[in-house]
């Protein structure tokens, strides 16, 4: 099992890929809203975190993440 580091670390990589850097102001932003991203670019970007982390993302919940902050701790509870 990763430790919570690797984790954070390997989400961190998906969202370098994406332009996203997940410090203080970039990681509470929308997705959409404050990022820019359209429905494709998030659904994109959820896709590339699930196969980096080898999790299945439930779609009712995905709906309910808008931020990278949310994202996070959404994976890191769920793979634990």
């Amino acid at each position: 099992m990763e430790n919570k580091y690797t984790k954070i670390k390997t989400m961190v990589s998906v969202f370098d890929q994406y332009g996203i850097a997940p410090v203080s102001k970039v990681k509470k932003k929308d997705f959409v809203n404050d990022l820019g991203f359209d429905k494709v670019y998030v659904e994109g970007l959820f896709y590339d975190v699930e196969r980096a982390m080898h999790v299945d993302l439930d779609a009712s919940e995905v709906e309910l993440l808008h931020t990278p902050n949310d994202l996070m701790n959404y994976i890191l509870t769920k793979s634990n």
